[in-house]
């Protein structure tokens, strides 16, 4: 296998369980997902093929915003990096049909029928999924899920998690050639000219656009996907919360990183060192968190979020690590600041 398959191919394992499901004829698990043992989530497919959906979105933006912060958007059809991107990305299917026929998810001509209608994100994605997502409910009322029901979740899954890691590989060998090119000053310089910009862009994507798109419109609905959804592709553990003082300290520990394990096979196969793209991920991840916390957090707390351990950092590190501090605060300002940032100005009227 090429890449490795803990910190990449979660989403065998949900895919996996989803087939357990059918044939146990758990359909309303199957759909809307389950608890596991030790903390492990099965998010079930509304909220899998959703949330792979967002990220496809959100890999195609972290790749042209470094291109952006790099001054180099001739390196989207620079012919080395493509074929290196596209040399990386079959690598990627090659692991992905090894496992889907190991784990009976679907026979491996499907993937090759996949491949050959494109990977690229449907024009009409939206619109298919919001039908699809009324048909399962229907479907959960009769007590039977039609089969081609059924297999248009598991294909639309499968090309969403081979299409967000094309673009997710695509960008690492953009930050790789950054390095080779012109140094680790200039990856740095890139990302945190950057940073700010993508913390909101991205924010207004998923909050404003994408997830609404999917059917996930209120506060409740967005809840289930943020808190549901990362299972979907990460082994995730809540730390203890602290007090210190009036402060509360929360830890999440993610035990896998999808982008640190793309990130260290690119770093390999171009004879870098390891951890030397890691900030081209972690600084985007830090203020990702830190808008998601802002748009989330009630106005009684002022929210802080950072980075304290990474995969992609720290060659020693056997988890990454974020803390949120909220401290009790009159915070309506920040709420109105989101809200025009996110979603544009209040109509008054």
């Amino acid at each position: 296998m090429y890449y490795d398959e803990f910190h990449n191919h979660k989403w065998a394992r949900n895919l996996k369980h989803a087939r357990r499901l059918l044939a146990e004829g758990r359909l309303d698990a199957f759909y809307h997902g389950e608890d596991l043992p030790e903390g492990d989530v099965y998010p079930g497919m509304r909220v899998m093929a959703a949330y792979w959906t967002s990220v496809e979105h959100e890999m195609k933006m972290r790749r042209k915003t470094l291109l952006k912060g790099a001054n180099h958007p001739e390196w989207e059809s620079d012919p080395e990096l493509v074929a290196q991107a596209r040399d990386f990305h079959q690598r990627f299917v090659a692991d992905m049909k090894e496992l889907v026929v190991r784990d009976g998810i679907l026979p491996a001509e499907r993937l090759d029928a996949l491949a050959a209608a494109g990977w690229e994100t449907p024009a009409n994605w939206a619109e298919v999924m919001r039908q699809r997502q009324q048909d399962s409910l229907a479907a959960l009322e009769t007590g039977a899920f039609p089969p081609e029901l059924v297999e248009a979740w598991f294909d639309s899954c499968l090309r969403s998690v081979s299409n967000y890691n094309r673009y997710l590989i695509w960008g690492g060998v953009n930050a790789a050639a950054l390095v080779r090119r012109e140094g680790p000053a200039a990856l740095k310089a890139a990302v945190d000219a950057t940073a700010e910009n993508f913390m909101w862009e991205i924010s207004k994507e998923f909050f404003a656009t994408v997830l609404p798109a999917a059917g996930f419109e209120d506060i409740g609905d967005l809840m289930e996907l943020g808190l549901r959804g990362m299972f979907a592709d990460q082994y995730y553990i809540k730390g203890e919360d602290r007090e210190e003082g009036e402060k509360t300290i929360r830890t999440s520990i993610l035990k896998n990183c999808e982008l640190a394990g793309i990130y260290r096979r690119v770093e390999l196969w171009n004879g870098l060192a390891p951890c030397s793209l890691g900030y081209g991920i972690c600084r985007y991840d830090e203020v990702h968190g830190q808008a998601t916390m802002m748009i989330t957090m009630p106005p009684m707390v002022s929210p802080a979020y950072r980075l304290l351990k990474s995969l992609a950092l720290h060659e020693d590190a056997t988890e990454c690590v974020f803390e949120l501090t909220t401290t009790p605060a009159d915070d309506m300002e920040r709420i109105l600041m989101v809200q025009e940032k996110v979603f544009g100005p209040v109509d008054e009227e």
